[in-house]
C-alpha cells in the first residue's frame, strides 16, 4: 500500500475522489483500497461479487450510454449505480484507465464528481493523467504512483531545470531541447520534456506550486505557440519565485 493512502486509512479518513496516476499496476492498489475500506477480500472485489463496489475494467472506449436504461458500465450508468445507497461501508467506484472516457462520458460525470453523495468513494487509475479533462482532474485527488512502488527516479535534467536558480543554465537547457526538436522535426521532443516537468512537480511536494504555469506551458504549446519562448517565460517565472 502506498504511504500516502495508508495514512489516510489509519486515520479513518479517504478522500472520496482519488486517482492513482502513472506506476506499473495502480489498478492492483485500486483494489486494495477497496479491499481495506470495504473489510473484504480482494478476490472478492475482484470478482464483482461485493455488492457496494463497482469493477470497471479497461475493456475499450468508455462510453456516456443509453440515457434510459443505461449498462453499468458507461457513465450514465456508473452515476445511476453510485447514487444508490451502500448496503454496508461505502459505495465505491473502481475505474481503470480513465484517460480513456470521452469528453461526452467527462461531461456527464462531472456533476456527480463536483459534488459526490455521501458514503460514495471514486476510485480511478491512469497511465497518462495529461489526457484528462482539467475539469475532472482539478476536482480528484492526484496520487503520484512510482514505476517501482518504491523510491521515484528524478530525471538529472528535470531536476537541474526546477532546481537550478541559474537562468542561464535553463535557457541553455530550453536552447538544447529546441535544438533537437527542430533536428528531429517533431515537437514531442519538447512535450515529452514538459510532460515530465508535471510528473516531478506532482510527486515532489517541493516542485508542487509549479504545477499552475506548467499547465499553462502545457497549453500554450497545444495552440502551437512559439515554444522557446513559452519555455523561457516559465523559466524566468520558476527562478524568480521563492520555493514553498
Amino acid at each position: 500500500m502506498l504511504p500516502k493512502i495508508q495514512q489516510w486509512l489509519d486515520r479513518d479518513y479517504f478522500p472520496q475522489r482519488v486517482l492513482l496516476s502513472g506506476g506499473v499496476k495502480p489498478f492492483d492498489e485500486l483494489i486494495s483500497i477497496a479491499s481495506a475500506l470495504q473489510a473484504e477480500s480482494p478476490e472478492k472485489i475482484l470478482s464483482g461479487i461485493c455488492p457496494d463496489t463497482l469493477v470497471l475494467r479497461n475493456e475499450g472506449a468508455f462510453k456516456i450510454g443509453n440515457k434510459d436504461n443505461p449498462d453499468k458500465d458507461s457513465a450514465r450508468g456508473m452515476i445511476r449505480w453510485a447514487m444508490q445507497t451502500p448496503v454496508k461501508n461505502y459505495r465505491i467506484v473502481i475505474l481503470e484507465d480513465f484517460e480513456r472516457t470521452g469528453r461526452e462520458a467527462n461531461n456527464a460525470l462531472l456533476k456527480i464528481l463536483e459534488e459526490p453523495p455521501p458514503r460514495v468513494i471514486f476510485l480511478f487509475s491512469t497511465q497518462n493523467h495529461h489526457q484528462i479533462m482539467e475539469t475532472i482532474l482539478s476536482r480528484m485527488t492526484v496520487v503520484r504512483v512510482p514505476h517501482d512502488f518504491e523510491d521515484f527516479s528524478i530525471d538529472e535534467v528535470v531536476k537541474n531545470f526546477l532546481q537550478s536558480p541559474d537562468l542561464i543554465g535553463k535557457f541553455r537547457t530550453i536552447e538544447d531541447l529546441d535544438k533537437e526538436a527542430k533536428k528531429k522535426k517533431d515537437k514531442q521532443v519538447i512535450l515529452k520534456f514538459v510532460d515530465d516537468l508535471i510528473i516531478h512537480a506532482r510527486f515532489f511536494v517541493q516542485y508542487q506550486h509549479y504545477l499552475e504555469p506548467l499547465f499553462e506551458v502545457q497549453a500554450s504549446l497545444h495552440r502551437n505557440q512559439n515554444t522557446r519562448l513559452v519555455l523561457e517565460r516559465f523559466a524566468c517565472q520558476i527562478t524568480e519565485a521563492p520555493e514553498s
